[in-house]
């Protein structure tokens, strides 16, 4: 029997639909929602009609959730039907209507009424923060629109999970609201939307990847993809690619003649930190600090899959697989990695123009969790990515995290260290150069602070690490006077106010600034301008074991 189960049943509906994706996928959910005794009867009329003229009429008038006779609530889980187009238009249409009557402003919560949902989607909820960042990227974006070069193809690339299809919607309003743009052609995953504006009212059609190729040969319009797998022609449209690293997503695309990259950096911890207090307020402070040093910034495991085991889990799975090779080639191409390796290291932006980025290990988590792989062989691995990125500035960064990790363990323990001053260079260069060497005590306790009020003036054989990695100025402090700073290249300038900060906390003046630093660079590392000449300056070089 052709219809003999719902497999078969299944196959038949590939068959009818294999030019409308989006059809296909909505009536295949239907079919394996129903249970048995609803196929058994369903398939008893289906097969009266099959082969026939009516037979697709016939499925998506009567099987559930297709057609209007079957609209039903959107939640399979619910014991409903997937939204009918005409219901996922009217919940379209609703969106936009609210949104543009809306101001989006930068650094705030965009919150729709109750009952719309962000591009319709029940899922993705009623409100979003609208990060700094999306404006600078906005206007980024539109400066090239306008360049002589006219650059109007736009990938916008960042680490999994900070909010690019979020981004979406802000351009989208944006777009409408400040560049009167009056058609969007927008594809998620297998559908394909087309929005029309003129002024607050919108209409919305529904198509599929083959549909509106009228619309994006207009250079006026502007065509948007936030899918996975993406089929883009060089078009007339402004076109905006949505993208986690992944060069074979995007490879024809980034050969476009007018095409460029924009990177979206990770989210700050004062963005997560608003973001909980307004999205997630069930989720204490502690716990999302907890999330952070484990994941790093990154909203959709601190914060949406917060209390999501299997969720939470896929890190470790992902270190577990993760062998020091595939750390080293997501550092060296980061689209061309596999996708688990973004789990481990993330995009840092390092451009105000969001051109630039270096690739850093995600958390000290990770960190740690890729020493303990490496066992005896991690040093070894470690020396060899120092020495490489004295030459090949796309290692710096990750370089420069994992040194960091292994000085503070260096130094925590004890021993003694190589250290030499450093002298301005308006001074005459010694003609000998003097070494000492700086005894430390292993550490009676490692204290993470949170605030500078913290380290204890009193306080004897504590290391103090900053639970920001980004903390200016200082990586650890040890009363009364040493000051800590791991660096694996020169450095030109530091963090002032912060250094005056920390050197305040000290028990005994004068503070004495220790920058840490590899074997590869201790005999030339030179006198950091700018910091106040009451602020020792020394190098100490870190051995390798």
């Amino acid at each position: 029997m052709a219809l003999a189960d719902k497999t078969a049943a299944g196959k038949r509906i590939v068959e009818l639909y294999k030019d409308d994706a989006e059809m296909c996928s909505d009536l295949l959910a239907s079919l394996f929602d129903l249970d048995a005794a609803k196929f058994s009867e369903f398939r008893d009329m289906w097969v009266i009609t099959l082969g026939s003229p009516v037979e697709k009429l016939f499925l998506e008038k009567k099987l559930p959730g297709k057609g209007d006779a079957h609209v039903g609530p959107s939640s399979v889980e619910a014991g409903g039907w997937l939204p009918s187009r005409k219901e996922m238009r009217q919940k379209l249409k609703c969106f936009w209507q609210a949104l543009l009557r809306l101001d989006i402003t930068v650094d705030s919560f965009l919150n729709l009424p109750e009952n719309v949902f962000l591009l319709g989607r029940q899922t993705w909820g009623s409100s979003l923060y609208v990060r700094p960042c999306y404006r600078g990227i906005f206007d980024q974006m539109m400066e090239l629109c306008s360049s002589p070069y006219t650059i109007n193809q736009f990938l916008i690339a960042g680490t999994p999970g900070i909010g690019k299809s979020f981004f979406a919607i802000v351009l989208m309003g944006w777009l409408v609201m400040e560049k009167k743009v009056t058609s969007i052609v927008f594809d998620y995953y297998e559908t394909r939307y087309l929005f029309m504006f003129k002024g607050t009212d919108v209409d919305v059609v529904e198509g599929n990847k083959m549909d509106f190729k009228d619309v994006i040969d207009d250079d006026t319009a502007w065509w948007i993809l936030d899918m996975d797998d993406p089929v883009i022609d060089d078009r007339d449209a402004n076109i905006v690619l949505l993208s986690s690293p992944d060069l074979k997503r995007y490879n024809k695309f980034v050969k476009l003649p007018s095409s460029t990259t924009l990177y979206m950096p990770v989210w700050t911890d004062d963005e997560i930190e608003k973001c909980r207090m307004q999205l997630y307020p069930h989720l204490s402070e502690a716990r999302v600090e907890e999330l952070v040093w484990k994941w790093g910034n990154v909203p959709r495991y601190v914060l949406n899959k917060a209390d999501i085991a299997q969720a939470q889990t896929s890190l470790d799975i992902a270190i577990t697989h993760c062998r020091w090779e595939d750390v080293i080639a997501c550092i060296g191409g980061a689209d061309t990695a596999p996708h688990a390796s973004h789990q481990l290291l993330h995009l840092e932006v390092v451009s105000d123009k969001y051109d630039k980025v270096t690739v850093k290990p995600a958390s000290p988590y990770v960190v740690q969790k890729i020493e303990e792989n490496g066992g005896k062989y991690h040093v070894k691995h470690l020396q060899k990515l120092v020495h490489l990125s004295i030459g090949m500035p796309m290692y710096a960064a990750a370089a420069g995290v994992f040194f960091e990790s292994y000085a503070h363990h260096r130094l925590q323990e004890g021993g003694s260290f190589e250290v030499r001053p450093l002298r301005p260079s308006k001074e005459a260069p010694p003609k000998v150069i003097q070494l000492y060497d700086l005894k430390l005590k292993p550490c009676s306790n490692v204290c993470v602070f949170k605030e500078l009020k913290e380290v204890k003036r009193k306080s004897k054989g504590i290391y103090y690490v900053p639970q920001n990695h980004n903390f200016p100025a200082v990586d650890a402090i040890m009363q009364p006077t040493l000051l800590f700073q791991m660096t694996t290249a020169q450095k030109t300038q530091v963090h002032l106010k912060g250094l005056q900060a920390v050197a305040s906390r000290l028990r005994v003046q004068p503070p004495q600034l220790f920058f840490v630093v590899p074997n590869d660079i201790f005999m030339t590392f030179r006198f950091v301008p700018g910091i106040p000449q009451n602020i020792e300056q020394w190098v100490l070089k870190v051995p390798w074991m």
